[in-house]
């Protein structure tokens, strides 16, 4: 009896040591965890997108994660960089074209942009965005060269998620916005709709 109370501290100290071990390893893989995390969601990525309207071309897209699920591929960004190029009025002619009666404009010219988005993080991860398109633009009896500031509002949401490998996997989106193009030169205007797929590889 007294040899077990006499061993009795020392194994209350031995199961006191093995406890703070393992709660300090499970910290420090806690906190290993959220830096990698944080690391995943903070580095720049690119993604490509097809653009029915307006222009009809392709994008490209700089992006940051706000967060991803792993199971659906699911993707919340946070914060995004676009590029694109084609041809304007090609889709929503008639759209331009009831806005601006007395233009004589022509769609078919090749246009070129560039904008900055923010994105909330909620459901269907809406975005707000602002920037400029430049390009040829036939109006008012020229072929010149236009510059527009552009706004966008809109939403972009997964319609596809698929794992492609331990380590990868692909996240198809497709966004829908409004999109306001103001030149900066002339008094031309028009809002109209945009539409397309994006594709991310995670």
């Amino acid at each position: 009896m007294k040899k077990i109370i006499l061993f009795l501290p020392l194994g209350l100290v031995i199961l006191q040591s093995f406890l703070l071990t393992n709660i300090s390893h499970a910290q420090r893989q806690r906190s290993n965890w959220i830096q990698q995390k944080n690391a995943y969601k903070g580095r720049w990525r690119v993604g490509f997108g097809i653009d029915v309207t307006d222009p009809t071309g392709v994008d490209m897209q700089f992006y940051r994660l706000n967060g991803v699920c792993d199971r659906s591929f699911s993707i919340t960004k946070k914060i995004a960089i676009g590029i694109w190029a084609g041809m304007e009025g090609i889709v929503t002619g008639p759209i331009i074209e009831k806005q601006n009666n007395d233009a004589n404009w022509e769609s078919g010219s090749i246009r070129f942009g560039s904008d900055i988005k923010f994105y909330l993080p909620m459901a269907l991860n809406p975005y707000i965005g602002i920037g400029f398109e430049s390009g040829k633009r036939k109006y008012f009896g020229l072929n010149e060269m236009s510059t527009d500031i552009v706004a966008r509002l809109g939403i972009e949401h997964k319609i596809v998620g698929t794992k492609l490998s331990t380590q990868s996997g692909l996240n198809i989106t497709l966004f829908i916005d409004g999109k306001l193009n103001k030149s900066i030169d002339k008094d031309f205007m028009y809002i109209t709709p945009s539409v397309g797929l994006r594709f991310h590889w995670l």
